[in-house]
This record gives C-alpha cells, structure tokens and sequence, in this order.
C-alpha cells in the first residue's frame, strides 16, 4: 500500500470513530432527557 491508501484508510476510520461518538452521545443525551412516566394509581373501582 502506497502513502495514498494509508491516508485514505486513517480519514475512512476517523470518520467511523466519529460517527460512533455522535451516535453514542446523542444516544447519552436522550437518556438524560427522558423522565420516567409518572406514577398513576392503580385502577379505581367506579362506585355506583
């Protein structure tokens, strides 16, 4: 392999390692911002 290819192959895997940082911190991000549901009574009978 040529100095081409190397440089090639170093820019193809920096953007893979990129793109698996963006993927995993707007994937991080996400679970912050997501409150659990808040807590609902069980059912009530409906009196008659």
């Amino acid at each position: 392999m040529d100095r081409r290819h190397w440089v090639l192959l170093l820019a193809a895997l920096a953007c893979i390692a990129g793109l698996v940082l963006w993927i995993g911190e707007i994937d991080l991000g996400m679970e912050e911002t997501i409150a659990p549901p808040p807590a609902t009574p069980a059912s009530v009978p409906a009196s008659r």
